[in-house]
């Protein structure tokens, strides 16, 4: 496979993992609206998981093809998207939002937590089982602290999409909705095997780490279905929404994919500078977005724009440091 093909495989697959995760979203959405099901559970638990399926797709194929540090790259870039770029896209569009109740705000510390955790836990080189399973584990015990909050399961989800009148066509479209998500998962599956084979072929024509192609590209593209969901959110102003989301899939991804893929595959790093830079910039953007939103409670247009160019400076610093070093 020469690099054009590649190249080219690579953005067919990212946009069958765009789709996908888009429909996905939207049959959810749907399907939660005809079971009433409430607006806390929806945005953190639901559409968080759907939305990480395909960094869950794209972890569990690289595990199973013995190159699991792409998936490591890849949660790192992700996470970096989500206190950046994806925050800045819902106050572009949505304007500020506000952190309104302390959970959203204590959902906000723990998934900042929890996306600096596999970067502690990988400092003697080695993202072992017992690793795999201490994140599992974290997101569970806080998914349990969350659902006993009972107060955040009170307020319905507010429906995407009108249904029509009468019961029995609320039950096809219901079905129709699960047949829809089935097809997105498979998409989800076959675009997920065609980026881990583009990426690899890509990393070895340029002689680039894997992990860089994880970080900056894969990561990029794994990301679109939440940014979706959660500028969708912001445009309808429901912040609580929004956060739930954009929070849930980063901890989602950083705690079950990573640590399915651990468990699956341990990811061994014998050299960890190529890390460098992600990790500094992961510190920076979680530490920044925790700071606008404990500041005021709220992150306005203007510290969106910043975390914007923390993104933007993080994407010159690889690039540059892949060309030089």
């Amino acid at each position: 496979m020469n690099l054009a093909i590649a190249v080219l495989f690579f953005i067919i697959s990212c946009i069958g993992l765009a789709a996908a995760g888009n429909i996905l979203v939207r049959s959810i959405a749907r399907i939660a609206d005809y079971l009433g099901w409430k607006e806390f559970t929806v945005s953190f638990i639901v559409m968080s998981f759907a939305t990480a399926m395909p960094e869950l797709f794209v972890g569990i194929s690289s595990a199973l093809r013995g190159v699991p540090e792409l998936s490591f790259g890849n949660i790192i870039g992700q996470s970096i998207i989500h206190f950046t770029v994806a925050v800045s896209v819902c106050v572009i569009v949505g304007g500020s939002f506000r952190a309104r109740s302390s959970l959203i705000r204590t959902t906000a510390w723990f998934s900042g937590f929890m996306a600096l955790l596999p970067v502690i836990l990988i400092l003697d080189k080695n993202l072992s089982r017992v690793d795999g399973f201490i994140l599992i584990l974290s997101f569970i015990l806080y998914v349990l602290w969350s659902f006993s909050k009972k107060r955040r399961f009170t307020k319905k989800y507010d429906k995407v999409t009108e249904y029509p009148n009468g019961k029995l066509i609320k039950i096809k479209m219901a079905l129709r909705d699960v047949g829809l998500f089935l097809v997105g998962v498979l998409i989800i599956i076959l675009s997920a095997q065609g980026i881990i084979e583009s990426t690899k072929s890509i990393a070895m024509i340029l002689s680039v780490p894997l992990v860089m192609i994880g970080v900056l590209i894969v990561g990029l593209g794994t990301s679109l279905p939440e940014m979706y969901f959660s500028a969708l959110s912001a445009k309808k102003e429901n912040d609580d929404l929004m956060l739930g989301n954009l929070l849930g899939s980063t901890a989602v991804s950083v705690s079950m994919v990573l640590g399915v893929v651990a468990m699956i595959s341990p990811i061994s790093v014998p050299d960890l500078s190529p890390y460098l830079i992600s990790r500094i910039f992961l510190i920076t953007s979680v530490v920044a977005f925790i700071f606008f939103m404990t500041t005021g409670k709220k992150v306005t247009v203007k510290e969106g724009l910043w975390l914007l160019v923390i993104y933007i400076l993080f994407v010159i610093t690889e690039v540059l440091a892949g060309i030089f070093i």
